[in-house]
């Protein structure tokens, strides 16, 4: 059983909602969303929309000595409440929620800066950076992404992002107990809907840009968009909020947003704080960022359009926040991988090795743009269809990977009797026949590439991590089986000094 009690304090009902149907002493001790978790005591949110399945939910309430039962609104509650545990209608059962998780933890998030990072894409690579400018400017900061949790001390894992309110009220209170003065939050459309930030109100929301994803669960591209966007009504009213004004959808609906916007881009006439590619290679670029009167050089050994986009979000922050520029950019450039996103992998051999997990067409055309830029040789794209249940973005990615590269490797990161993800893949490309290979086994797909590659060739591992047959559940990351295959498999290439 699951016990959601908080740091153990009592708190006033009264403290969340009017009196009127309950005693305005009334207090709970702990939260309950299911009758397993229920105890003596505890504050029990219903989710039903069934008057049936609500009464016997408040009978069972009553009978472990619940508070108090909250519902949604006309489901009857006048006749199921108890002189001793009163059912209460309220307008948004997962809003309250939320608030309470953050009211049974001491309202860590009361304590500490928070920065939400939303959009599309970007959002874990963009809280890297974020988190990197804040440490080298001296600000111990925590963090919530989709890569894992870092509460001040120690790296969690991190089931979804943002996780349950509960959760993240008890994460935020780890990171206030361990000294964090600043916390990030990689926030999702999903998280949005489903109030998981509702008793947050943010300091700072950073945009990266706002893309089509998620069709499976939003059904349209304007709900998703829609969803995207109610990111901004969790800003406090004097939040810094960053916008990426190069981004077509996002720069129209600059105009929806309450708080003054700062934009970033490549384009000085739009952006406020820009950035100019200097020169890239397969292993690093340099970039100016251009802030008001001060352009400051960053060599990054991460490369791409995209990466400059999110340095530059990093950079609208700080310079928001007061921070020094050559702080700012210090920061960025301690940062030097972020673990699957776009990765490049040196084990020594003598091709271009990276893994990204990009999961939507305009991502992942970004990806092969670059690679393409900056590689003399073959191109070898091993690529496997995005895990959630939007199967129309899959023939987008196999015609983009057929067009940008010059051999495709189609694969599945799950058993050998899935087929219909790579057939997706396929049905997008104009004749698949010509530089495609299909071996199901993501584990030998990837050795097949990284076994035809030569030097001047460039390898771009795309997709969600290896599933062993044996044990589905046991996932082997695509860095740590490239990493572990070129090592084992690759000669010494440095010429002997004498």
């Amino acid at each position: 059983m699951i016990v959601r009690s908080g740091i153990g304090h009592p708190v006033l009902l009264s403290s969340l909602l009017d009196v009127g149907t309950f005693p305005a002493d009334l207090a709970f001790y702990s939260l309950a969303t299911s009758q397993d978790e229920l105890m003596r005591g505890a504050l029990y949110f219903s989710l039903t929309d069934s008057p049936e399945v609500l009464a016997s939910e408040v009978e069972a309430a009553r009978r472990c000595g619940a508070a108090a039962v909250i519902c949604k609104l006309g489901l009857g509650a006048e006749g199921l409440s108890y002189p001793m545990m009163p059912v209460i209608e309220v307008p948004n059962v997962r809003r309250l929620y939320a608030e309470a998780a953050e009211a049974i933890f001491d309202r860590p998030a009361s304590k500490m800066k928070l920065i939400a990072i939303a959009g599309t894409s970007g959002k874990t690579s963009t809280s890297y950076i974020v988190a990197g400018m804040l440490a080298e400017s001296g600000h111990p900061v925590g963090l919530v992404g989709s890569l894992g949790v870092y509460n001040g001390q120690k790296l969690l894992a991190c089931r979804q992002t943002p996780p349950d309110a509960y959760e993240l009220a008890d994460l935020l209170h780890q990171m206030v107990e361990n000294g964090c003065t600043h916390a990030i939050i990689e926030v999702s459309s999903r998280g949005v809907d489903e109030e998981r930030i509702g008793g947050l109100k943010f300091d700072a929301v950073c945009l990266t840009n706002i893309r089509r994803d998620h069709l499976d669960i939003h059904k349209s591209v304007d709900t998703y968009r829609r969803a995207k966007m109610r990111i901004f009504d969790y800003a406090k009213p004097d939040a810094v909020v960053i916008c990426n004004s190069d981004d077509r959808v996002t720069s129209a609906v600059l105009h929806l947003i309450q708080n003054p916007a700062m934009t970033i881009g490549m384009n000085p006439d739009t952006a406020m704080i820009t950035g100019m590619r200097v020169e890239q290679s397969r292993a690093e670029q340099t970039f100016y960022i251009v802030a008001g009167s001060d352009a400051i050089p960053v060599r990054s050994k991460i490369i791409g359009n995209e990466h400059i986009y999110n340095c530059l979000t990093a950079a609208a922050l700080g310079v928001s926040w007061g921070i020094d520029i050559k702080t700012v950019v210090r920061g960025i450039e301690r940062i030097e991988h972020i673990p699957g996103r776009f990765e490049r992998i040196d084990c020594g051999q003598p091709f271009s090795v990276f893994v990204d997990n990009a999961d939507t067409p305009e991502s992942f055309a970004s990806i092969l743009k670059t690679l393409r830029d900056v590689t003399e040789g073959t191109l070898y794209c091993v690529l496997s269809a995005p895990e959630d249940r939007d199967r129309s973005k899959r023939p987008l990615m196999g015609r983009l990977a057929e067009s940008l590269s010059d051999v495709v490797i189609v694969t599945s990161n799950r058993d050998e009797s899935d087929t219909d993800s790579m057939n997706d893949l396929l049905h997008g490309m104009e004749t698949p026949s010509r530089n495609v290979q299909k071996i199901r086994r993501r584990c030998e797909a990837i050795t097949w590439a990284l076994s035809n590659a030569s030097p001047e060739d460039a390898v771009v591992v795309v997709g969600s991590d290896i599933r062993p047959d044996a044990d589905p559940e046991e996932v082997v990351t695509d860095r740590q089986f490239v990493r572990h295959w070129l090592y084992e498999n690759q000669p010494c290439l440095e010429p002997y000094w004498f």
